[in-house]
């Protein structure tokens, strides 16, 4: 009778080491994930950048429904969806997030189709979202943006 118990207990434990091997490997997955991607712009103000986005930034550290792109360096992306439910894009500097930089709203794009959800994950009380993004834009400056971004984990 002894024996059996301590074999229950052996394989509980087995079971619960598992699952959260489980949990932290998909985690840490979820830490490590990068967008892909492409985005060109082209602007007066910002100039002509190739962007290729290397990491995503939930909108929720900022205060806002969305998330932000971010390239090596240069420009950040930022896709932005207002509590009514209209969307917009934004370029600006990296190191700058308080200039005019560059918006786009949904009615200066020929193509602009987003997808935000939330996975289900919580990392440092920040949802973790899939965003996706397919747009072609260009406002009555001339300024012109277009490409797909793919993020499976922004947080």
């Amino acid at each position: 009778m002894r024996a059996m118990r301590w074999r229950r207990l052996v394989a509980l434990l087995g079971v619960a080491f598992l699952h959260g091997g489980c949990i932290v490997g998909s985690a840490l997955e979820a830490a490590k994930s990068e967008p892909t991607g492409k985005v060109h712009l082209a602007s007066a103000a910002l100039g002509e950048h190739d962007l290729a986005p290397r990491g995503c930034a939930s909108g929720e550290r900022q205060v806002f429904l969305g998330a932000d792109f971010l390239d090596d360096g240069a420009i950040t992306t930022r896709l932005i969806v207002e509590p009514t439910g209209a969307a917009s894009l934004r370029f600006f500097p990296a190191g700058q997030p308080l200039t005019s930089g560059v918006l786009f709203s949904r009615a200066e794009c020929s193509r602009f189709e987003i997808g935000l959800e939330r996975t289900g994950w919580q990392i440092n009380e920040i949802y973790d979202l899939r965003v996706r993004l397919d747009f072609d834009c260009r406002n009555g400056a001339g300024d012109a943006a277009s490409g797909a971004l793919v993020a499976e984990h922004c947080h």
